[in-house]
Formats: C-alpha cells, structure tokens, sequence
C-alpha cells in the first residue's frame, strides 16, 4: 500500500514538473516572439501643455504662446508640465501567440530623453493579430521649450517638416511569480509631422 502510494505521488510529482516547465518554456517563448513583432506609434492623443489642449496652441502660421499664460511661470520654475496618450500598435506577424505582462518605456524626441516610466498591462497577441498599447505620458518639457526644439517643430504649418519620436520599450512576463524581462530594449523610431499632435 506505501509503495503505491509513493509511486501516485511520484507520478503526480513528475507530472507537475513536467507541466510547468512546459508552461514555463512557452511563457518564455512568447516574451522571445515579443522581438519579431512589429511595432509603429499609431498616434498621440490628448495632449496638453501647462494644462492648455495642444489644439488651442498651435495655429496653422505657428504658435500662440497668449493661449499659454502659465508658460511664463513655469519657464521661471523650469517646469512645463506636457501630458499625453502615445497609442502603441503592436502586430504579431508570426505563428505563436506573443505576450506582455508589463513593459518598461523610455521616450525620445529628437533624441532626447522625454520620459521613462511602467505600464502594467496584461498585453496577449494571438498569430496575425495586432493591439493598441496605450502609454500615458507626464513629464517636464522645459528643456524642449528652452531650446528650440518643440517650436520649430509644432510651430512649422509644413507637413515636410518631420521631428523623430523614439520609444525604447521592455517587455516583461510573469512567471513563477518573477518578472523576466526581454533582453534589451525595443526601439521604435517614427518621424513624424506635427500633424500627429493635432
């Protein structure tokens, strides 16, 4: 009776190491398959500026710093608060499922470093499907301000007229209670016109 008993429980023992390492292996695969999608930045939305809608500051020969009477202020603080919804579209060309439990972000505009935050989003991609990610976006924008960048940028009416927008992100899957991060980071670049603002 006690060797048969010890043999159930070695078989159920065995079997539910067996399970999880199979699971393990295509929760990892999945995060692995994360470096063969196809990423774009679909759109920025709802965006404002020291609390003002970027549509109400930006006019078709440039921008109206008078639709921005706490810009003066926060130039003297150093801090221009700009807040936005970056849409993230993430297809799966491949023929396994692709999966994110969360994923780190950096964001660039013209190379220089916007923000970094965690978006905690539980992101599944079945094979030829595609999701929208949505990263919100809060950060300081004094330095785009002080320097140029942003003016000649949104304050150009050319659709010539391109800026690079970059987001670097790592995606990560829990397993066993742990976050496994993807190796590195995912970089997407996009130049795009000040159109994707409006």
């Amino acid at each position: 009776m006690i060797n048969v008993l010890k043999k159930n429980w070695l078989f159920a023992f065995v079997s539910i190491a067996i399970l999880t390492s199979c699971g393990v292996s295509r929760q990892k695969a999945q995060i692995e398959n994360l470096g063969k999608c196809k990423y774009d930045i679909q759109s920025v939305d709802s965006i404002r500026v020291a609390g003002t809608s970027i549509q109400k500051i930006v006019k078709s020969d440039g921008i109206d710093l008078s639709a921005l009477p706490s810009v003066a202020l926060g130039m003297l603080r150093k801090n221009i608060p700009l807040d936005a919804v970056v849409r993230l579209r993430i297809q799966n060309p491949t023929l396994k499922k692709a999966a994110i439990n969360q994923f780190q972000y950096i964001i660039l505009f013209e190379k220089k470093q916007l923000a970094e935050g965690i978006v905690n989003q539980s992101i599944s991609i079945d094979p030829g499907q595609s999701t929208i990610a949505s990263v919100r976006l809060n950060t300081n924008i004094y330095e785009l301000i002080n320097n140029g960048d942003l003016a000649r940028f949104i304050g150009s009416n050319s659709n010539t007229k391109k800026g690079l927008f970059t987001i670097k992100i790592k995606p990560s899957i829990n397993i066993a209670g742990k976050s496994i991060f993807y190796p590195g980071y995912i970089t997407i670049d996009k130049e795009v016109s000040r159109n994707i603002l409006l």
